[in-house]
């Protein structure tokens, strides 16, 4: 242990002698969550409507045409789950139609008129106008069904509360991907992981010292974007520590073994930097850091169900803003389990010293 000690405090000297190491573990991170919590992205035309009710030719002919409204995206389910979606803040308004629309029928629209109230009203005005031109053309009554708005409250969450938890996820990929598979191939090239292998000391030693390094880093890098996120950029954190931690931790296993993967199986940083671009990259755009996976098409969402960075940005999200724990968020966390012992058995493989 206290070998390991040592080679873990050499480590953390040689990680923080490089100036690009902490500009792209620690600032840039930083940055993108400043940048984009001053940024409001809150304000888009597009609603996201769940439509609740019993299947008949007036409520299906609502639907075909909010269907059609090009600032309209429907969701279909029952009031129990649409409401809840709401009050979590992926629906701006929720329609509850009644068995058929006659003369005196009313339409409730659930809705949080203080967190959105942009939203509803222009909800409104698309639903009084489809049921004035559209509906009402079918039923023999004139009379207009009324539009009843009853107030929901949400917790109100912002584009922060979406972004923090992608970024962390984002930033621990980065490390385990960039920082071990630049750093090693870089040592591999000067000749210094060769010189080391010849040496008592023990190659699990090493590595172990180098993954407790980069776990610390992490630790104080997840801690900082937090702090600045709760403290100047209105993040709603209210989830547990420890849970968030044990995620993190568990997909920076993922991560730092691919990055071993990389360093053991290329030659120079020329030749890893394309690889660990192909697989960052895709993750990074559709994985949920920045944007909602709900606005991607149906393949390309089901394939991401299998990315390793989705595991850990919804589980992150999931604990960091819904309150979630470890255990609540099983199949994120059953999705790590599996991807690290993928990304273990293939570091074993490649990795090599020379």
């Amino acid at each position: 242990m206290r070998l390991i000690g040592v080679l873990t405090l050499a480590s953390a000297r040689m990680f923080f002698r490089q100036r690009e190491a902490i500009l792209w573990t620690l600032i840039l991170p930083l940055f993108l969550i400043v940048l984009f919590g001053f940024i409001r992205f809150d304000g888009t035309t597009t609603l996201e409507i769940g439509l609740v009710g019993p299947r008949s030719p007036v409520a299906d002919s609502l639907r075909a045409a909010l269907a059609r409204v090009d600032a309209v995206t429907l969701h279909a389910g029952s009031r129990e789950s649409e409401t809840e979606l709401l009050r979590q803040g992926e629906r701006d308004l929720v329609v509850v139609l009644p068995g058929g629309l006659r003369q005196g029928d009313s339409v409730l629209v659930l809705a949080d008129l203080e967190a959105k109230p942009s939203q509803t009203q222009l909800g409104r005005l698309i639903l009084r106008t489809i049921l004035d031109e559209t509906v009402l053309s079918d039923l023999e009554s004139v009379t207009r069904p009324r539009l009843v708005v009853e107030a929901v409250v949400t917790r109100n969450l912002s584009y922060i509360d979406f972004l923090v938890p992608g970024v962390i996820s984002m930033s621990i990929m980065q490390m385990g991907i960039f920082g071990v598979a630049f750093g090693f191939v870089s040592m591999k090239k000067r000749g210094i992981l060769r010189r080391l292998s010849i040496t008592p000391l023990r190659t699990m030693d090493f590595i172990i010292a180098q993954v407790i390094t980069r776990v610390t880093v992490l630790m104080l890098q997840m801690g900082l974007m937090l702090a600045v996120g709760v403290l100047f950029l209105d993040l709603h954190f209210v989830g547990d520590i420890l849970s968030l931690t044990v995620l993190a931790i568990l997909g920076a296993i993922v991560f730092l073994s691919i990055g071993f993967a990389l360093a053991g199986s290329s030659r120079s940083e020329d030749q890893v930097a394309p690889v660990a671009n192909l697989i960052s990259v895709p993750m990074i755009l559709l994985s949920g850091v920045f944007i909602s996976r709900a606005h991607l098409p149906g393949p390309v969402y089901a394939i991401t169900e299998i990315f390793p960075l989705t595991f850990l940005a919804d589980g992150m999200r999931a604990i960091a803003i819904d309150g979630a724990s470890v255990l609540e968020v099983w199949p994120q966390t059953l999705g790590l389990l599996v991807w690290s012992a993928i990304a273990i058995v293939l570091a074993s493989r490649l990795f090599r010293w020379e």
